[in-house]
């Protein structure tokens, strides 16, 4: 049984990449019921488990791109590109993780998990089919927020004794590799630099960077 929910999630989330890829006009609709159910099956549980896991940082690039889905908006857009495509991708290769509803007990809400993660990172592609270009100052706009909502959950893991982005200890194994509070911290903090020089050097070598 959990064989097929893996392959039932795998498929929708495939169908999503090729939908968009094609630029098909129907599939936005899908694309926005998979964050609705995302959205509402992994929060199901969070309210069961750790009520503060809302505020991580997939639920948030969910909630903008679900909006993004009604209602576009250019400087949202560039934040949610970012955000999608460091941690929804990078959640998506680094496997097992700790956060992710666990397959056996809960099916539905471990599928909705990896549709968070997909179906944001396939609007993303069908907003660049649809002709939607990144300013030139898209990485800057985009740290800019990642570095004050990284502050806002520094302070709020302090008041609510929480670990959300693991800023108070390590719950990966790599991050483990790194050492010891603080130098983890900083070296996921030179990581997450780099893959935003790196998405920019890549967007703008793929012309998704608006000329002037």
């Amino acid at each position: 049984m959990m064989l097929l929910y893996q392959i039932i999630t795998l498929i929708v989330s495939a169908i999503l990449f090729i939908g968009v890829w094609q630029n098909n006009k129907r599939i936005l609709l899908p694309i926005q019921l998979c964050i609705m159910y995302a959205l509402l099956t992994t929060g199901w549980y969070n309210i069961q488990y750790n009520p503060h896991l809302i505020l991580w940082l997939c639920n948030i690039t969910a909630v903008i791109g679900l909006f993004l889905s009604f209602r576009f908006d250019q400087k949202l857009f560039e934040i949610f590109f970012y955000f999608a495509w460091t941690g929804d991708l990078l959640t998506l290769l680094i496997w097992p993780n700790p956060i992710s509803p666990p397959l056996a007990t809960f099916p539905l809400s471990w599928a909705g998990f990896i549709l968070k993660h997909t179906a944001p990172l396939a609007l993303t592609i069908l907003f660049v089919k649809q002709g939607r270009l990144l300013n030139k100052d898209a990485a800057w706009t985009a740290l800019k927020v990642m570095l004050l909502y990284a502050g806002f959950i520094s302070i709020y893991n302090l008041v609510f004794n929480q670990n959300l982005l693991d800023l108070r200890y390590p719950t990966l194994d790599i991050e483990r590799l790194f050492g010891d509070w603080p130098i983890y911290v900083c070296v996921n903090i030179l990581l997450a630099l780099l893959w935003y020089a790196i998405i920019h050097f890549i967007t703008n070598r793929l012309k998704l960077v608006k000329v002037s």
